[in-house]
């Protein structure tokens, strides 16, 4: 060290340098650990001339690291300058640096087809690249999913997305990427936003931001329309004719901003319906307070079809709801049995086509703000609809236990309302105990399936010597379809018990 700085000075004290290319890199070493003194200086016939001075420990660093690439712009200036090409001393510590120089000498020699053969897979340890159908390439990070190369493709395929084939075989959305992959997207027709659950599978960050952002719009979306429906069967209640204009007046005196603000919390529950009728109008709102104190009937029973009331979702017109207040004014008693806190049943059951449009819901596995409660409820289930704070609607089977802690002046009327040229699926528990013996397991999904039912979880949750107790989440489409299914249960020798689970 002590004589590189020695031979600066004597350079300095001999010629006049250039002010501002002077580079300390000894004592302030580059990220890729080169080092060495830069200098330019005014030479003979006033030419510019740049000197490097550096240690033979240095100067192997500097040759065999990456920095040695400035060398090899000009290839017959390797040659005049005698650069070394054997590995430089010090063994296997340096060689990542030898590797590089390999490299260079590959491309020099002009054989592209042997440099990328040599290079594709060791050049980029922290990135994979995957190609589309059309040959677009898509420069991922090692540990990418099929996620993120949707939305690398174009956020709308992302939102889109459903599966992919890879390299002509189906894999799921949650795949890990390798190189040299060719991946198609499959997308569904209709779907404009994500699963939340994608975020924790998503490797980039482009791909998390697009999934939050989309679905905490959609999300608003959806319990806006909540809020907007509830709004308009309260206000037509008393009298009053509902606009989003109205709404967008008060929403400062609700404390909060906007006519979207309010809707959505009205959708989640979190907003009361008679405040945003009081803030409106004081003398509507007394009507409410007076009618709300009259008792209604405990035993009744309300049709979706030929009644006012009722309305369908955007996008969850797999159901039908109706308020309190308008199955109330009904003035229909029809005693449908006991009910888990004692009441009568507050639904009309089976299945009952709406008009217009239907788009359906993804079964329960949505962000939609209509939910199922666990244990699920099918097509033929008599089902009960909860306003809950924060959530929005939540559905529960009629014989659901969960049910039981809420009041029957909160529930909200629902009713099937399915499109018979677009089934879908739903999940239904069942309890099934079986033999303990082998083979007992294969007979019990050998039944589900031959019966077109799809096993989604499986768990066992009681094993003894000689029997043992399943809990089985299953797909099915409708009521009847999963009574087939618990009867070709039951017509095993191996299976004592088939029940339905609520909890």
């Amino acid at each position: 060290l002590d004589d590189c700085y020695r031979a600066l000075g004597v350079i300095h004290t001999t010629w006049s340098a250039v002010p501002g290319r002077f580079k300390d890199y000894i004592s302030t070493p580059k990220q890729n650990s080169y080092r060495s003194l830069h200098t330019t200086i005014v030479g003979p016939r006033h030419q510019r001339v740049e000197l490097q001075i550096r240690t033979p420990e240095m100067h192997d660093v500097a040759e065999y690291g990456v920095a040695a690439h400035t060398a090899y712009k000009d290839a017959a200036y390797g040659k005049a300058a005698n650069i070394r090409t054997d590995a430089p001393p010090g063994g296997d510590d340096r060689g990542p640096y030898v590797w590089l120089r390999r490299l260079v000498e590959q491309l020099l020699e002009g054989n592209p087809e042997e440099f990328l053969e040599h290079t594709k897979l060791e050049l980029f340890h922290d990135q994979v690249f995957c190609f589309t159908p059309k040959g677009r390439l898509i420069a991922l990070p090692r540990g990418a999913t099929v996620i993120d190369f949707a939305y690398a493709v174009h956020t709308d395929v992302g939102h889109a997305a459903a599966g992919a084939l890879i390299n002509g075989r189906h894999m799921p959305l949650q795949t890990i990427l390798g190189n040299g992959d060719e991946v198609q997207v499959l997308t569904v027709k209709g779907q404009a936003s994500p699963q939340a659950a994608w975020e924790k599978m998503a490797a980039t960050g482009r791909a998390r931001a697009a999934i939050r952002r989309a679905t905490r719009e959609a999300s608003r979306r959806q319990y806006g329309e909540l809020g907007r429906r509830l709004l308009i069967g309260r206000f037509e209640r008393v009298g009053l004719e509902y606009s989003d204009d109205k709404i967008k007046r008060i929403a400062t005196r609700l404390a909060l901003k906007t006519a979207e603000d309010v809707l959505a919390a009205v959708g989640r529950g979190e907003l009361p319906l008679n405040d945003v009728v009081r803030a409106i109008s004081p003398e509507a709102a007394a009507k409410l307070d007076g009618a709300a104190a009259l008792n209604r009937p405990k035993n009744r029973h309300d049709h979706a079809q030929g009644q006012e009331g009722w309305f369908n979702l955007a996008k969850v017109t797999n159901l039908k709801f109706r308020l309190p207040e308008a199955a109330a004014n009904d003035g229909v008693a029809n005693d449908q049995g006991p009910t888990p806190n004692g009441a009568g049943v507050s639904q009309a059951g089976g299945a009952n086509p709406g008009t217009g449009s239907s788009v359906q819901i993804r079964a329960t596995r949505n962000d939609f703000p209509v939910r199922f409660e666990e244990g699920g409820a099918v097509p033929g289930d008599r089902i009960v609809g909860v306003l809950i704070p924060g959530e929005g609607i939540r559905v529960y089977q009629i014989h659901s236990p969960r049910l039981a802690a809420f009041e029957q002046a909160d529930w909200i009327d629902v009713t099937w309302d399915i499109d018979p040229d677009r089934p879908e699926r739903f999940p239904a528990k069942i309890g099934v105990s079986v033999v303990n013996e082998p083979g007992t397991l294969a007979q019990i999904a050998q039944v589900i399936g031959e019966a077109d039912g799809n096993i989604d979880t499986l768990r066992m949750t009681q094993r003894a010597a000689d029997f043992t107790m399943m809990a089985i989440e299953v797909e099915v489409w409708d009521l009847e379809h999963l009574n087939r299914i618990m009867a070709g249960l039951r017509a095993k020798a191996v299976v004592s018990k088939v029940e339905r689970l609520f909890d």
